[in-house]
């Protein structure tokens, strides 16, 4: 019970508000969205590029990180 509770109240918390009526809301609503999407998508691929110019130190390192 108190972690359906928890949840709950952790969703409707970080819930992203519902569109307002009118015709301008649902287009600013959606296109917030959109702009969350992009910028998770961004953020995976810099990260991505981070890792792959990562090199490592020492041979040793290398070894330890391959076990």
């Amino acid at each position: 019970m108190t972690n359906y509770t928890t949840q709950k109240s952790a969703e409707a918390l970080f819930r992203s508000p519902a569109a307002e009526v009118g015709s301008s809301a649902e287009k600013l609503f959606n296109l917030r969205k959109r702009m969350q999407l992009r910028k998770r998508e961004l953020r995976d691929s810099e990260r991505t590029v981070r890792d792959a110019a990562r090199r490592p130190r020492h041979p040793v390192a290398t070894a330890r990180a391959q076990m």
